[in-house]
């Protein structure tokens, strides 16, 4: 599979110290990827001297490097729909800066290179990892998974770890009208329910606490992941 590539995409906001502790790491880690890439990186409108971090970096990184700056906050989800209308590349990978490995990044290239696959999500049950901070969280993580396999017959042991490949061709066959954290699980109930290509990998998970800047609300978001399932259930996909 020759014509493999991958657009990174990492969207984020108010993470000034994330980045300046990690954001050297990217431009080593793209060097040493002999495929085709690049890495967007998506300011959601930050206000803590994030975005202004981020403009400085620009001038400084190569042309595998798209930098994005929203006006306004457009949401998790808003921001990861606008970095997929610009990237010309045949796969998409969304990861988080703060919690897990960019080793998960190369592992999916591993995965496609050998088998095609149109959505594959990182899982951070497997190999009985339970490294959660919050019980909550984690019960929460597999009422959803089960959910989702019972509705859309498949099988996840981790529904929403935040590494997630999605097949452009396939995406761009469907409209998504959600912005926030359930934007990935509209689309892997989409393709769920058209019988597309899933499956699942082992991702290490280092979980932080909300003091350390953790976004996802196990309720709140919870609830608007919940209904964004049982809508697509029982809608016919948008096409």
């Amino acid at each position: 599979m020759s014509s493999i590539n991958f657009s990174f995409i990492c969207c984020y906001y108010n993470e000034i110290n994330i980045l300046k502790k990690k954001f050297d790491r990217f431009e080593k880690f793209s060097s040493e990827l002999n495929f085709d890439h690049e890495f967007i990186f998506v300011d959601n409108n930050s206000t803590d001297g994030s975005k202004e971090f981020l403009k400085k970096e620009e001038q400084k990184r190569n042309k595998n490097f798209v930098f994005i700056f929203n006006e306004k906050n457009l949401g998790k989800g808003g921001s990861i729909k606008n970095a997929l209308s610009l990237t010309d590349k045949k796969y998409a990978i969304i990861f988080d800066i703060d919690e897990y490995e960019l080793l998960d990044l190369k592992k999916v290239y591993d995965i496609i290179k050998n088998e095609d696959h149109d959505f594959l999500v990182g899982s951070r049950v497997l190999k009985n990892q339970k490294n959660f901070i919050y019980k909550k969280n984690y019960y929460g993580v597999k009422l959803i998974t089960a959910i989702i396999n019972y509705l859309f017959n498949i099988k996840l042991s981790d529904s929403a770890g935040a590494t997630k490949m999605i097949k452009l061709s396939e995406y761009k066959k469907y409209t998504f009208k959600t912005n926030k954290f359930d934007f990935e699980f509209d689309v892997l109930c989409k393709f769920a329910k058209d019988n597309k290509k899933i499956s699942e990998f082992y991702s290490k998970y280092n979980p932080r606490t909300y003091s350390e800047g953790k976004k996802l609300r196990a309720f709140r978001d919870g609830f608007t992941i919940l209904i964004t399932i049982l809508r697509n259930f029982f809608e016919n996909n948008e096409k």
